[in-house]
């Protein structure tokens, strides 16, 4: 069973709404991912390299963003899962992992472990703009499904007419599969298609 969840936590609607949290364990990279932040506009930025300290960070409350290293010295997918967790006062956190693991075993791993974005290092300052309004701009609903708890992994934009179709007109639902004999022929909720609902449409009731 799939459930579908519109964050209930802060979601900033510009950078100036935004309090940011980097973990990073090298000074030089905190430094300039503070500056960056700052210079976009972000209400605050607080920084770290060890996470005892982004954890007290995180319990104080207050955090909109976390953007995380993932290296030898930081485990990201261990700290994601741990925040993805039931007990965790901050499982709707969006989080930025930054990393120089860029394989595509390495990105399905961060992703499946919960990240919201990534950047693989070495990134522009434009990159990093990207990654932000992302997240303000377009908050991405969170998946309960099976052992995954997270933002909705699914970014392609690609048709597909097998049993396993989802039918985007019961988006609240559970279960929003068709069954394997039915047809679909009304309008697609996806991007891009006809009947589309934008992002801040989506608490409106459905029909």
């Amino acid at each position: 069973m799939t459930l579908v969840i519109p964050s209930p936590g802060f979601q900033p609607r510009a950078f100036s709404g935004c309090h940011a949290l980097v973990v990073d364990p090298i000074l030089g990279n905190r430094r300039r991912m503070r500056d960056t932040l700052r210079d976009l506009g972000c209400a605050s930025v607080e920084e770290t390299g060890k996470m005892r300290e982004a954890w007290t960070t995180l319990e104080q409350g207050g955090i909109s963003v976390l953007f995380l290293d993932w290296s030898g010295e930081i485990d990201a997918p261990s700290l994601l899962a741990r925040l993805r967790g039931d007990e965790s006062p901050n499982r709707f956190l969006p989080v930025v992992v930054m990393s120089a693991y860029g394989s595509a075993d390495e990105v399905a791993a961060i992703r499946d472990a919960g990240a919201t974005e990534f950047m693989l290092r070495p990134f522009s300052d434009d990159i990093v703009a990207s990654r932000l309004r992302s997240i303000v701009e377009h908050p991405r609903l969170f998946i309960q499904g099976g052992a995954y708890f997270g933002p909705d992994r699914r970014r392609r934009r690609a048709d597909w007419c097998g049993p396993e179709r989802r039918m985007h007109q019961n988006w609240r639902a559970a279960d929003r599969r068709r069954n394997q004999t039915s047809q679909w022929n009304g309008p697609e909720r996806r991007q891009g298609r006809p009947g589309f609902e934008p992002l801040e449409r989506r608490d409106a009731p459905r029909v």
